[in-house]
């Protein structure tokens, strides 16, 4: 179950829920490394302060494990739409119009963006791979492959995260003022329930009298 971007009721796809859980128990399961970031930071603040022998392993694996975190963070954000967005347009728009807008942003701006990361990543983390590539300090991590790696996979995974809220706005769109009709168990096909919408806020019923009501309250504020 997820917001829908801009009110405030809840809606409930089956097959975006389905992506998003795929996407939030790796993003959640990665999350547990901002852990392990900070004990690495505690014991080589330790070792550089107190013994006065900072270790170039260290430095180098705190970047590594935030690089992971920060980059499985973005994916888990598309998820709950808590990505910083400047939205001074966006906000004023009806409903209908705020659907338009998420769905040609995703498709011309977030999709090419991301496949393009993924091309070039992709064959950055290879080329590591075949040159066995490591740290530039000849004390520092092997494997630079590893942590190239990430790039790629979280682009994948940023890219089921768009795909859940692609289909979560051209199905809102597609309902745009309609009560969703009520599934009869063993009658409707495994895809029709796969790409049911279900509204579970009782005291929204239909979008537009909610939108001429957000009119009213900006106009109100405007005088």
């Amino acid at each position: 179950m997820s917001a829908a971007p801009g009110n405030n009721y809840q809606v409930d796809i089956p097959i975006v829920s389905f992506l998003n859980g795929i996407v939030r128990r790796i993003a959640g399961t990665t999350a547990w490394l901002n852990v392990a970031l900070v004990l690495v930071i505690l014991l080589q603040v330790v070792l550089r302060y107190g013994f006065s022998h900072g270790l170039v392993p260290l430095e180098e694996l705190m970047w590594h494990l935030y690089a992971v975190a920060f980059m499985f963070g973005m994916a888990y954000a598309i998820t709950n739409d808590s990505h910083i967005r400047v939205d001074i347009i966006h906000m004023s728009l009806s409903r209908r119009k705020q659907h338009v807008l998420e769905i040609l942003g995703i498709l011309f701006l977030l999709f090419p963006f991301l496949w393009v990361l993924f091309d070039h990543s992709l064959a950055w983390a290879w080329d590591s791979f075949q040159n066995s590539e490591t740290s530039q300090n000849p004390t520092g991590l092997p494997y630079r492959w590893v942590i190239k790696s990430v790039v790629p996979i979280t682009m994948l995974l940023m890219f089921v995260a768009a795909l859940a809220r692609l289909i979560q706005e051209v199905l809102l769109l597609l309902h745009y003022g309609k009560e969703p009709v009520e599934l009869v168990s063993g009658r409707v096909s495994m895809m029709q329930r796969f790409f049911h919408v279900q509204i579970s806020d009782s005291e929204v019923v239909d979008s537009a009298d909610v939108d001429n009501k957000n009119k009213s309250e900006n106009n109100s504020h405007g005088s």
